[in-house]
């Protein structure tokens, strides 16, 4: 009867190829932005302002980092009058924080107060009065396309609940200077590994599920051993049939596993039936990081902590090891 109710749930849950997680917000109220709480900004290189032109090129500084501040300098050929002149001053944004204050040469030479903003990992804006100039980062730190692959897996009827699906859409790409793809638990693992060894191109990957979708990652990350740089394996309440229990091998070629697991019995509720039917799967020893959620059984809710994946998927752990994939 157990068998028969799992195969069911994955026969519902299944939601085709890709369920089209694209149709997130266009303007996403939260972000989800790793690196800004969990890495330490370097923000030292050399930067271009494409529509900026100084003695006849595109305006291109060089920023340095050092003592809290930011200094950016002109580079210029010798003949150019502005050659190693500070365009603009700032200091180092504080833990948590994309904004910061700026000084910026006027038209006079003169330095005028401006605002700074980390719009992205690649890209610093300098506004002074209502002019807003973005800088692009142009030294090896941005490598053009060739940036990390993060890959979310959804769960059983994701389609409706979009427990992964949020996360997804929050999870800012463009910040984090990484590109993101979403699939279904129900998705073949062989035509999702093709997929990711094609995005990817060589490019570090990070792999992301929950639940029937934790599985699935799993099998991917053993898929893609012999030709995918897996950097981070991240595995939410994973479930399935024949891991029920288990302890699952580390996956080969895997530079990083974090495993969270509910640590209650499961509820009643359709989320709490859902991992404890699909077959939650035991503790992980061979992860690197086997975490008990939530962490103080006092706050155990059997009923939907198979379900909270977004607080999951927010613990440090999991974004301080999502903000080192580079």
């Amino acid at each position: 009867m157990r068998r028969s109710l799992s195969l069911a749930l994955v026969a519902l849950g299944a939601s085709g190829p890709y369920l089209d997680a694209q149709r997130c917000p266009e303007n996403q109220a939260s972000r989800v932005r790793p690196t800004l709480r969990h890495a330490e900004l370097a923000l030292a290189g050399t930067y271009r302002a494409p529509f900026e032109f100084l003695c006849g090129a595109p305006a291109t500084v060089r920023v340095t980092q050092a003592a809290g501040e930011l200094t950016a300098s002109v580079l210029a050929d010798a003949g150019c009058a502005q050659a190693g002149r500070t365009r603009w001053t700032g200091q180092v944004p504080g833990p948590g924080q994309a904004s910061f204050a700026a000084r910026a040469a006027g038209a006079d030479g003169r330095m005028v107060e401006a605002e700074g903003r980390v719009a992205d990992l690649c890209t610093l804006e300098i506004t002074v009065g209502r002019r807003t100039s973005a800088w692009h980062r142009m030294d090896p730190a941005c490598p053009g396309e060739n940036t990390p692959l993060v890959v979310f897996v959804g769960g059983f009827a994701d389609g409706l609940n979009r427990n992964v699906v949020r996360i997804f859409c929050a999870y800012d790409e463009r910040w984090e200077h990484t590109r993101k793809l979403y699939f279904s638990h129900g998705d073949a693992v062989q035509e999702m590994a093709r997929v990711i060894r094609e995005r990817a191109a060589g490019a570090p990957v990070a792999l992301i599920g929950h639940s029937y979708g934790g599985n699935l990652a799993w099998l991917l990350a053993e898929s893609l051993a012999d030709d995918a740089d897996v950097r981070l394996l991240v595995t939410l309440d994973p479930v399935s049939g024949e891991r029920e229990g288990q302890q699952a091998p580390r996956p080969p070629g895997v530079e990083r596993w974090i495993n969270v697991r509910v640590g209650s019995a499961p509820g009643l509720s359709s989320c709490g039936l859902a991992g404890a039917i699909g077959g939650a799967w035991g503790p992980q020893p061979a992860a690197d990081a086997d975490l008990r959620f939530p962490r103080d059984p006092a706050k155990d809710d059997p009923d939907n902590d198979h379900c909270k994946t977004e607080q999951m998927f927010l613990l440090d752990e999991v974004q301080a090891a999502l903000a080192g994939v580079r």
